[in-house]
């Protein structure tokens, strides 16, 4: 079976500045850069990657390149891996965003989208867009054995919805912190998936 390691970018400026990201494209802190390293060296020596895919957003591209650069593994960037576009709001700090675009009673419907973005349900074609994308590599190069794919949150919970091959409609958020890993398994032959481990993050549990 194909291994698939889907990582969280790690600590962005953003985090600690309290403001919206989403496609404001701010860069790793310190510790988001050190976070990297930690994971870089640990997927190095547990796992044999082929193949490195990333958003194109600053954070995770810095956090692709550190596993690139330890592993000796080019990095494929691919817009279709960034996070939610979160429109008018991108960089704004939260409390501001909060009152100047407050969420619609009930909250935001899933084809609703932000003045200037895009809605949950754009963001799930874009991960189906992605996996579908993916499945045709594996078909097409059975060399590759294991793959690491490093993106955001909300599009991590969406990449899960559509390996799964849940309802576009599915309530489901998978928790991942800074520079989490999750494991999932895939058989190109059979089409059977596993979910291995989720927000695995021991690679944090070192000495600083």
């Amino acid at each position: 079976m194909v291994e698939i390691l889907v990582v969280r970018h790690g600590q962005s400026e953003a985090d600690i500045l309290n403001r919206c990201e989403g496609w404001a494209d701010y860069a790793l802190t310190d510790l988001g850069q050190q976070q990297a390293r930690l994971l870089a060296d640990w997927i190095h020596h547990a796992y044999a990657l082929d193949a490195i895919f990333s958003s194109t957003l600053q954070r995770a591209k810095q956090t692709a390149i550190m596993i690139a650069e330890t592993t000796k593994v080019p990095v494929t960037y691919d817009p279709d891996l960034m996070e939610q576009n979160n429109g008018v709001i991108a960089g704004m700090l939260r409390e501001e965003a909060l009152i100047k675009y407050p969420l619609p009673l009930g909250g935001r419907k899933r084809h609703d989208a932000i003045k200037g973005g895009e809605s949950e349900v754009q963001l799930r074609a874009r991960a189906e867009q992605f996996m579908s994308k993916l499945f045709t590599t594996f078909d097409n190069e059975p060399e590759l054995k294991s793959v690491c794919i490093v993106s955001h949150g909300g599009m991590i919970s969406m990449l899960f919805r559509s390996f799964l091959n849940l309802p576009y409609h599915t309530d489901i958020h998978v928790p991942t912190g800074d520079t989490g890993l999750h494991l999932w398994k895939y058989d190109p032959a059979s089409g059977r998936k596993v979910i291995a481990a989720t927000n695995l993050q021991e690679h944090l549990n070192v000495e600083q």
